[in-house]
């Protein structure tokens, strides 16, 4: 559990990131969308780990 709270502390600082980047940048600027992706890959990671050590799987309502 503790290991998620630091991804969680990462994924906020790489999102303040990521708004800083897009007051400064163009949305399709490639610092932009890298650190987008950036983003995306520590919450994919988060996502992941979270399922693994708590079981739980999300599901989207309606399918």
């Amino acid at each position: 559990m503790e290991e998620l709270k630091l991804i969680e502390a990462c994924i906020e600082q790489e999102r303040r990131e990521l708004n800083e980047m897009v007051q400064f940048y163009d949305l399709q600027d490639h610092r932009v969308l890298d650190q987008s992706r950036r983003v995306d890959t520590i919450l994919n990671h988060y996502n992941h780990l979270k399922q693994a050590l708590l079981g739980t799987r999300s599901s989207i309502v309606g399918s």
